[in-house]
């Protein structure tokens, strides 16, 4: 959760985190309004998994780098608005496989792992694209799908048509993909989606009534 320009920017993480504990979306709000520090605490091994996903993503992409898709990475030190107007302009450029592309529309936003150009037409051209994320797990959670859903959604927003598919990278030798139709998740994402953005909407009329 981010406080931009007096809005509050919702991400997956948020929309996962509320869905397991409401009352975080408070926790965090407050943290995103500078009315409170976050705990200094983090899980030993916190650290390590995050390192372990970022050698799985390298290594999916030097796998498709393999197979002669070109890459357009985003760099991840760039984030918001300038990450976004990079993204954008990689997908109407038609790049094959974009790396940490930014999403965004509204209050929402996301940053996916890839994205990987299809050959469906879409407001882009004769292209869109679709999401893609790698995962240490070797089965695919309930949040990672929440996660996917809100990513085409955004792409749909922005591209003009939504994604027929959305993708996990499991750790698993040769990479094989999870593939799932989006619109067979799209009603219970919609509905888990409204809970943080009603809870963060109320906040915020109660502080303008303040």
């Amino acid at each position: 959760m981010k406080l931009e320009t007096d809005t509050l920017r919702l991400s997956a993480t948020d929309l996962a985190n509320h869905l397991a504990c409401r009352h975080l979306t408070g926790l965090d709000r407050g943290v995103a309004e500078g009315r409170w520090k976050p705990p200094d605490w983090f899980r030993p091994e916190a650290a390590l998994l995050r390192e372990r996903g970022l050698e799985h993503e390298r290594a999916y992409l030097a796998h498709l780098e393999r197979q002669g898709r070109r890459i357009t990475p985003v760099d991840e030190e760039i984030e918001g608005r300038r990450a976004l107007e990079l993204t954008v302009a990689a997908m109407y450029a038609g790049a094959e496989v974009i790396a940490q592309a930014t999403l965004a529309v509204g209050r929402w936003l996301g940053r996916a792992d890839i994205l990987l150009r299809v050959e469906r037409a879409s407001g882009l051209g004769a292209w869109s694209y679709e999401a893609l994320d790698t995962k240490l797990a070797r089965e695919t959670k309930a949040g990672a799908l929440l996660q996917l859903c809100l990513y085409s959604e955004l792409l749909g927003e922005i591209q003009g048509v939504v994604p027929e598919r959305m993708h996990v990278v499991p750790r698993r030798p040769d990479f094989p993909l999870d593939t799932y139709r989006v619109e067979d998740y799209l009603a219970y994402y919609r509905l888990g989606r409204r809970r943080p953005e009603g809870a963060v909407e109320a906040a915020e009329g109660d502080g303008d009534a303040t």
